[in-house]
């Protein structure tokens, strides 16, 4: 099995959408106004192709399933891949919303998952913000109330945000990316949005499910993700979130080596890593700012080869088999 997987993208239109995946990432995009960019995904009939190496042309479902040990990893033998990685790309502002957990979703929208999310900003107009979480305590009367009186903008808690901000999105937390914002998504692979607020857009609204789920609870400072510097003897290294989801980490690399990503399981399991900055070759692809690859169980156990002064966010799943301390 190879031991990195780049993928096509999959470019979604969006009434907010912009062109920054063209201006900013230098890529070559559909015309209109392109919102997401599924870097990775296994969801539904979204189903990524692979781009490079003997698996070229195959989507990404028929790869790990046909070798979920070497592609995944031995702990998660019999299951689907469990993330969904985008760019998002807001020339407007996205819907205030909020996300079921597993058990909610389980009961209610069966056909999907509960929903947690983290993002990372890779660029940001000047006085760009977003919403995280409500600005004081409330509860559900009071917001129904906020809600039929179009008053709920002045309740939600906006952060002006610069490059490389994180926030962590637990299910529960209303949020919404504010105009001006291009970041990356990475969340538990599901569809499991529930819309509260879309500034007067005509779009449905799922106003019932939102109030079930909904942390009433004002902004927690924590959802705002600190990197913490860790012990690594091969480059910097610092996590922003180790959760019982998903781990996030970031890497600068400053030289040509072969390095071992360290596993957090006590088998070999897939990694995620996406450009933050910066140019590199990992293997033998040529890696620029947003682009995203996964290095498979095998990749990860055997070691990649990288020539590189680059900055890399790097996704693992904490599920099965995971062994690591669990932060914010």
């Amino acid at each position: 099995m190879q031991k990195v997987l780049k993928f096509e993208p999959i470019y979604k239109e969006k009434v907010w959408g912009g062109r920054k995946l063209e201006t900013i990432l230098g890529r070559s995009i559909p015309s209109g106004d392109i919102g997401e960019s599924w870097e990775i995904s296994d969801y539904g009939s979204d189903l990524s192709k692979i781009t490079n190496g003997e698996c070229s042309g195959k989507t990404f479902r028929e790869v790990y399933t046909s070798d979920s040990d070497a592609v995944l990893g031995k702990p998660f033998k019999g299951q689907s891949f469990p993330l969904l990685i985008k760019l998002i790309d807001a020339k407007e502002k996205l819907s205030v919303q909020v996300h079921p957990d597993d058990a909610y979703a389980e009961k209610f929208d069966p056909e999907s998952a509960g929903k947690k999310e983290a993002w990372t900003v890779l660029q940001a107009d000047k006085g760009s913000k977003l919403v995280c979480g409500f600005s004081k305590q409330t509860n559900k009367e009071e917001f129904s109330e906020y809600v039929e009186t179009n008053r709920v903008e002045e309740i939600l808690n906006e952060v002006e945000v610069k490059e490389l901000d994180s926030f962590l999105l637990n299910p529960g937390r209303i949020h919404a990316i504010g105009g001006g914002i291009l970041l990356m998504e990475v969340q538990q692979s599901s569809d499991s949005t529930y819309r509260v607020y879309d500034y007067g857009r005509p779009r449905e609204l799922h106003l019932k499910k939102a109030l079930d789920v909904l942390d009433f609870s004002s902004a927690d400072p924590k959802d705002r993700l600190s990197p913490k510097q860790i012990d690594s003897l091969e480059f910097n290294r610092s996590v922003l979130t180790a959760n019982d989801k998903f781990r996030m980490e970031i890497l600068e690399i400053d030289s040509v080596k072969k390095f071992s990503l360290p596993s957090f399981s006590s088998e070999p399991v897939f990694h995620v890593l996406m450009v933050l900055s910066g140019e590199c070759k990992l293997e033998d692809l040529d890696l620029k700012t947003g682009d995203t690859v996964l290095v498979t169980a095998s990749g990860i156990k055997e070691g990649i080869s990288c020539e590189s002064k680059s900055s890399f966010l790097r996704l693992a799943w904490s599920g099965p088999g995971s062994d690591w301390i669990q932060y914010s």
